[in-house]
């Protein structure tokens, strides 16, 4: 994989002034309940919203056309707001919506233990440094870091994203892929190839917060679960959210960033 650094900031505004556009006329769906499958409620969040996006891309596709009203060139205004500057304008959402109603219903995505261990390593990982991308310590990649966990079957991927954004704003962010131009996080979110996934999300020192998901076709446990090992690793990424890792409590700035 190449590591590459789009600057998506304005799509993340662009995406979170559309979320409170369809507040009103939709919610999240799916189970949100903490600690289902070792999950914190951040990362459940995300997983629901994956997996509606799966079973309804059809749905996703409405909530991007009612955007195009606000778009002038590459710039977005919706009524009262400042206007944002975009890399594409609305040709990476008509993209989106294109590619959205002509994708068919995928079947969710299961949690996998090892899958989450790797993607819980590339989280700490960049928690403690501040790195950003896929290449982790030692020059790790995915296919690297699942290893001591396990063995991947099929294809494997991995996706990231930097900011302080809800879960559907994570999910409309990788969608619309505005200046990615292979769109490798919204295929990837619609694959038919990916039955399970490994998700950490928690503080980081550049960006607020940044979650990882890690995808397979299917996964092999190289050693069966430990509680006391699931709990550990929950309580270091609930800390890590709230601030309280073993460095100083990352400083706001403005949420967005996504990586290939």
């Amino acid at each position: 994989m190449k590591v590459r650094l789009f600057g998506l900031v304005s799509t993340c505004f662009l995406v979170a002034l559309l979320v409170l556009f369809i507040s009103s006329q939709t919610q999240s769906q799916g189970n949100t309940s903490a600690g289902a499958d070792g999950l914190s409620q951040a990362e459940q969040d995300l997983l629901n919203e994956i997996n509606q996006v799966r079973a309804h891309p059809d749905v996703y596709s409405k909530y991007l056309q009612s955007l195009k009203p606000f778009f002038k060139g590459k710039d977005y205004q919706p009524n009262g707001q400042p206007s944002l500057k975009t890399n594409e304008g609305w040709d990476a959402v008509q993209d989106a919506i294109i590619f959205l109603s002509a994708a068919k219903p995928q079947g969710r995505l299961n949690t996998s233990r090892g899958l989450r261990l790797a993607a819980v390593t590339h989280f700490r990982d960049q928690n403690a440094t501040g790195a950003i991308g896929h290449r982790g310590a030692s020059s790790s990649m995915i296919e690297d870091r699942v290893k001591p966990f396990g063995t991947w079957q099929g294809a494997i991927g991995e996706s990231l994203s930097y900011g302080n954004e809800s879960a559907r704003e994570r999910v409309l962010t990788w969608l619309i892929d505005d200046g990615v131009v292979s769109r490798g996080h919204r295929k990837r979110l619609l694959s038919p190839d990916y039955n399970v996934a490994g998700l950490s999300c928690g503080a980081h020192p550049r960006f607020g917060t940044m979650c990882v998901l890690t995808l397979a076709g299917g996964f092999v446990d190289l050693q069966p679960a430990k509680t006391s090992a699931g709990a550990s690793t929950n309580t270091a990424n609930d800390n890590a959210t709230r601030g309280k890792s073993n460095k100083a409590a990352p400083a706001k700035i403005t949420p967005g960033r996504s990586h290939r």
